[in-house]
């Protein structure tokens, strides 16, 4: 039997475990998704070290998507242009780190209409770095960075290498789109002081890539913001880390329409 993970801390709120299992069944794999929760990042070089015996593949949720990129030699050129990595394939106990992340966003951010307005990004992790390369590829719009370190923030912009990207320094006066890459619970100890200090009367979407709802989400909700969560982008990025682990041979076998479904019940 085939064993798969998810790798993060806290990882209870992961849907991962749901999504894998079902095509599992649905595909009579026999294979198994569990989770796990390394307590700190020794743990899980240990993990990745002396277990890899163990595993077929993994995904990896925050806050190791940085982490993991450095503890692992062998990266796809997507993964290690951005320097961020969420899926990992295991082909004889040789490790190769992917950015499926990217493929889920743009996948997601396809529906949205962009046109002539300013984005603005909370974060300065793996996510939010995921995010930028997506944007910077993809679009020509100019893209503020939030971060409650301004020299992290910095860094992260200079790494970014691009004049479109800049530091947050004062409410935006035209419209603009923010993305939430923020963890879940980090947002919700701070949630009037983002909403306070940072969002502007001309935010025309906020886009939450924490795919389920949160206290910030509903707060924003509740004072008539519009929202889109990230179950889109997690559905899209979960399919291409299985195209990944089984070489594409069960491709469109499950559809996109199938998993949302599944996950909105």
């Amino acid at each position: 039997m085939k064993r798969f993970y998810v790798v993060g801390n806290p990882i209870n709120h992961s849907l991962s475990p749901k999504l894998f299992t079902y095509i599992f069944n649905k595909l009579n794999i026999d294979a198994e998704y569990l989770s796990y929760m390394p307590d700190s990042l020794n743990a899980l070089q240990y993990f990745l070290k002396n277990k890899r015996n163990i595993f077929h593949g993994l995904n990896i949720t925050l806050p190791y998507k940085i982490d993991i990129f450095n503890c692992i030699n062998k990266h796809d050129a997507l993964s290690a242009k951005i320097k961020s990595t969420n899926c990992i394939n295991n082909n004889n106990n040789q490790l190769m780190g992917y950015n499926t992340d990217y493929y889920g966003f743009a996948k997601m951010f396809d529906k949205i209409n962009i046109n002539n307005i300013d984005i603005l990004i909370l974060g300065n992790g793996g996510l939010a770095r995921t995010v930028a390369y997506s944007l910077l590829d993809s679009t020509d719009n100019r893209v503020y960075v939030w971060g409650r370190n301004k020299k992290n923030v910095e860094f992260f912009i200079n790494s970014i290498n691009s004049d479109r990207f800049l530091l947050y320094s004062k409410k935006l006066s035209s419209p603009y789109i923010t993305i939430n890459c923020l963890p879940f619970n980090m947002v919700e100890n701070d949630i009037n002081e983002i909403i306070d200090n940072i969002f502007s009367s001309q935010i025309e979407l906020f886009v939450d890539l924490n795919y389920m709802e949160t206290l910030f989400t509903k707060t924003l909700t509740d004072k008539k913001y519009d929202v889109i969560l990230g179950l889109d982008m997690f559905i899209f990025q979960a399919l291409k880390s299985f195209d990944i682990w089984f070489d594409n041979k069960y491709h469109n076998k499950i559809s996109y329409k199938e998993i949302q479904a599944l996950l909105n019940k």
